[in-house]
């Protein structure tokens, strides 16, 4: 008689994009979790270099693993989560973009905290911060000062709905969540820039949301991260927060204030990208 998992499954999807240089660090950090019931789902978005080769050699060497790998042309990496999304069985998804890593517990230790939290829409945890292929000794706690006092016993205390739109706290390669929930709310908004925020807001609208007070993921830092691009994250911040400002009657004149104070900046330092380019580079 063949025993039953009674483990539930989690799916990790991995969206790749010109990453030959840590893809192989990020699946190997999959391959060695702690926690064996996952299906890794590994979609190469039209990537230029290697990467798609080295996910198949990496494919090639694990044979036990359960992965599904998919290959296709350039659209973004809203629609590479969503193509995800569709592909993904488990009772719990997580994401893991491919420059970024994970501690070997990190699985194991959130799916049992959601077992034991069945209300919980979705768990994030904390993460290190990872200088090309150094650790630094900086967590994002050390960033984002003071997340444990939003939660008691790791379950929010808080109003995490209104504290996500004038404080994101929330590291997007550290989140688990119930696949149930987005059968709920949907797929992430092709529309946005700051995709993962605004479905961490549409899951808090319905959801008590939890934290792991542990370093469970590496956050890498090197000069192709989106997050370097100042004017892209404001613009994408500005787009989020001017879609739910319209939303939320009871609080929405400090917030549209808040909105159009942002907008006043994101313009204000566009001009001045743009007179600078012009004067090529001046200041």
């Amino acid at each position: 008689m063949i025993a039953l998992n009674p483990d539930p499954l989690v799916s990790v999807i991995v969206p790749a994009y010109n990453h030959e240089k840590y893809i192989n660090d990020c699946l190997r950090s999959v391959a060695d979790q702690s926690y064996e019931n996952l299906e890794l789902i590994v979609i190469n978005d039209g990537s230029a270099d290697n990467t798609p080769e080295l996910i198949k050699l990496f494919i090639a060497e694990n044979p036990r693993l359960n992965i599904r790998f998919l290959s296709k042309s350039n659209e973004g990496v809203c629609k590479t989560l969503n193509k995800g999304l569709e592909m993904a069985a488990g009772k719990y998804v997580t994401f893991l973009a491919s420059d970024d890593m994970w501690e070997p517990e990190k699985l194991k230790t959130q799916v049992d905290f959601m077992e034991r939290n069945a209300n919980l829409g979705l768990v994030f945890t904390d993460a290190w911060f990872l200088r090309f292929t150094e650790r630094m000794n900086i967590k994002w706690s050390d960033y984002k000062n003071g997340i444990d006092k939003y939660f008691k016993n790791g379950v929010q205390n808080a109003d995490m709905y209104f504290l996500l739109l004038i404080r994101p706290i929330i590291p997007a390669l550290t989140v688990m969540v119930r696949k149930k929930v987005f059968d709920e709310t949907g797929g992430f908004d092709e529309k946005l820039v700051y995709e993962d925020l605004d479905m961490w807001l549409r899951i808090a609208r319905k959801y008590p949301l939890g934290y792991i007070d542990s370093p469970l993921a590496r956050y890498r830092i090197h000069d192709s991260n989106i997050s370097n691009d100042t004017l892209l994250m404001m613009k994408g911040l500005l787009q989020t927060l001017k879609k739910h400002s319209a939303q939320m009657p009871l609080r929405s004149q400090p917030l549209r204030r808040g909105v159009l104070l942002m907008r006043l900046s994101f313009n204000l330092i566009s001009d001045r990208i743009r007179k600078m380019k012009k004067r090529g580079g001046e200041i």
